[in-house]
């Protein structure tokens, strides 16, 4: 009887190791998990470097493959041009303003975007990302807990950015890449959750890890190139036929 109860002890403490082990590996705060993402992609240094940007490759819509390329200038503008039957079509947002040309859709000359969305797209003007300086950009984080995602351990952070909207953030606990965001949104039909995956991380010129692959409310996004720093011009945020 001895022998068996120093096993249930054994057993036992062996329990509570486990669970105290699981509970410090979990209990991070908001700001750590940050500081580990950010060095699973290339350190927070290397993304405050990061100025401008040129991404080129694909959109799955309908079965149909349309070439794209976005085009960014930090805070400055923001454009991503697709082509689809011999037709460029684009869309524009800048600090200023934002504009849509959609010839496929009929349009003949550039117009502008209904207000709300400018605002909501006007947070990819930050190409450097709302985790970065996330304190300063009056960002509040807070981590909500663990979860899995696809039979992946995550961690699950809550962004309340400056404007009061609501983010989730999915990190892999073990590489920390992040691998889901949604959100909510006002729809006509009501609120609507808007989710996008990220995957496929690949290293880049001066240090930067992105996912080449994005599965966006709109359709999968494939990335073949993405260009670190380029020269851009800014009349590229310009509207015009």
């Amino acid at each position: 009887q001895k022998i068996i109860f120093m096993r249930i002890v054994k057993m036992s403490l062996l329990a509570l190791t486990a669970a105290v082990c699981t509970v410090s590996t979990w209990a991070q705060s908001a700001e750590e998990v940050v500081k580990k993402h950010l060095e699973s992609i290339g350190g927070e240094k290397n993304w405050k470097a990061l100025e401008s940007i040129k991404m080129t490759g694909s959109m799955s819509v309908q079965g149909m493959e349309i070439p794209l390329d976005i085009s960014a200038i930090n805070k400055k503008g923001w454009r991503m041009d697709m082509k689809v039957m011999d037709m460029n079509n684009y869309q524009i947002v800048t600090d200023k303003g934002g504009w849509v040309y959609f010839p496929i859709q009929q349009q003949t000359a550039p117009e502008p975007m209904p207000e709300e969305m400018v605002k909501t797209l006007q947070k990819q003007l930050d190409i450097q990302g709302a985790l970065v300086d996330y304190k300063a950009k009056g960002n509040k984080l807070e981590v909500v807990g663990k979860e899995e995602l696809d039979g992946v351990a995550v961690v699950k952070l809550k962004m309340t950015s400056s404007d009061g909207s609501e983010q989730f953030m999915y990190f892999d606990a073990k590489t920390f890449y992040l691998l889901r965001e949604s959100s909510s949104v006002s729809t006509e039909q009501g609120p609507q959750e808007l989710v996008t995956n990220f995957s496929n991380y690949k290293a880049l010129p001066g240090g930067l890890v992105m996912a080449m692959t994005i599965d966006s409310p709109q359709g999968p996004i494939t990335f073949s190139s993405i260009e670190v720093n380029p020269k851009l011009d800014e009349a590229l945020f310009a509207p015009s036929n």
